[in-house]
Order: structure tokens, then sequence, then C-alpha cells
């Protein structure tokens, strides 16, 4: 029989991003968050409609960037980010960098309601009646991982397997944890960086980081551990998301323009 995972994707846009996109056939209930749509809690693809966070409640969303693509629960870190911008233009793409302020000015501001995660799974229990176990969180937030994960004690110490984190080094936005901080909160629960993309974005700022769980409780547990692997294929240096992968992304795009 072969091993499915059940998986919570946090920050998604569009449907899965790579590589649980060529993986779907390994999904069995996936989980997602829309604060604006109706919730979905008949199927295997489950919608909630709330921001997830690390308190129950509401709270502002700054819309910035294109398509809305910088924003966040928390606001972009200016006075940072000019006090030392000499120091960090040269990373990467320096015509990225310098559109940096542009970008990130908010274009709309709004209350959402925010849940915590643990909260938000054991609604989802009440409400289906059944106890689905998810192994995997995915977290695309713009800056609040952490916060993200201080709202998920409960899933991390119990059913989490593996996490895909962006997390960043330099605080790009106000009172972000920065990634050796969360490094050190998911390593005391049992977790280790099992690959990362390497850095990214405006002044190579942020990276993608896959954590795996040490130990497997049993088999089932190692089994899906493996299959992790397996989708990510860590590479040379632990590289996850590589080139290769990329460029088949770029096929797909393509071929479906045509």
């Amino acid at each position: 029989m072969m091993t499915k995972i059940n998986l919570i994707d946090i920050g998604s846009v569009g449907g899965f991003d790579i590589p649980w996109s060529f993986n779907t056939d390994k999904i069995e209930y996936s989980l997602s968050f829309e604060p604006n749509d109706q919730p979905i809690l008949n199927s295997k693809n489950l919608r909630y409609n709330s921001a997830i966070w690390n308190f129950d409640g509401e709270a502002n969303f700054y819309v910035s960037g294109h398509n809305g693509t910088g924003s966040s629960l928390l606001k972009q870190n200016f006075t940072w980010v000019n006090n030392n911008f000499d120091a960090i233009k040269n990373n990467g793409n320096k015509k990225l960098n310098q559109s940096w302020f542009e970008r990130s000015k908010i274009t709309n501001e709004f209350k959402c309601q925010v849940k915590k995660l643990d909260t938000v799974l054991s609604e989802i229990h009440a409400a289906i009646g059944e106890d689905i176990k998810f192994h995997f969180l995915k977290s695309d937030t713009q800056s609040g991982e952490y916060y993200v994960l201080e709202g998920a004690e409960n899933f991390l110490k119990t059913d989490c397997l593996g996490l895909e984190l962006e997390l960043y080094r330099y605080p790009l936005y106000e009172n972000i944890i920065l990634e050796q901080e969360v490094k050190d909160y998911l390593r005391s629960l049992g977790f280790f960086v099992a690959g990362w993309t390497g850095y990214k974005n405006s002044f190579e700022s942020q990276a993608d980081y896959l954590f795996l769980k040490k130990e497997a409780k049993n088999q089932e547990e190692q089994n899906i551990i493996d299959l992790i692997k397996e989708v990510y294929k860590p590479q040379r240096g632990g590289i996850i998301k590589h080139r290769s992968l990329l460029q088949k992304v770029t096929a797909k795009l393509k071929m479906n323009l045509k």
C-alpha cells in the first residue's frame, strides 16, 4: 500500500507550490487557508477561513508588493532597511534591492480573523467528526513563521513529522523572529534542518528550510519521513527546490501558455 501524507499549507496562493505540485498523488488530505473565502470541510482538500497566528482573535493585515506578494500580518521594517541598506544592497540582485522601498509600501490594510493552528485542528475535528492526523506543515506567511509555530505547539509535539518554512536572516519586517531563533525552537522540539534553498529574494534575505523529526515513534512515521525526503530530494549541500526542478516548472508553464 502506497504511503500518503496529510499536509497543511499556510500561505498558499493558486494551489500547491513545488515540490508538492509535482507530487499530489502522495497527498491524502490537505488543509489550506483563505480568510476571505467560504470554508470547505467536506472534502479531502479542506479549506479554512482564517489566517493562522499565535492567538485567536483579529489582527491587522498589511497588503504590499506586486499582486500582494509582500503582504503580511507584520509591517515592513523601513527603519532597519534604511539604516543597513549600504551593508546589504549588493547581496543578490541589485536591481531588485533598489526597488524594495517602492515594492514594500502598504497599499491596503484591513482586519482579518486569526486563529492558532491548534485551535483550527480541534475545530475541524469537531466539525467533520474525524480525527485527521496531519504530518507536514508548509508555511510561507512573509515573516510570520515563528508566530504560526507558537500557535501550533500541540501539533508540533504530537503529529508533525516535517515542515517547510520560509525564514529570514535580516529583519525586513517589524517584530520578525529571525531564522536562528526559529531553528533553535524547532531543535528543542526534536526537529533538525534536512535541507534548504540557499538565500534568495531581496538582499538574499530569506531561505526555505526543510525540517524533519529526528526520531520516528514507529514504522508508519518513518515511512512518512522517508516520503518527505523522497519528495524534496536534498542534493549536495542539502539544497532543495534545485535548478532542475525549477526548469521543470518553467517548462510546464510554457506548455500551459501554448
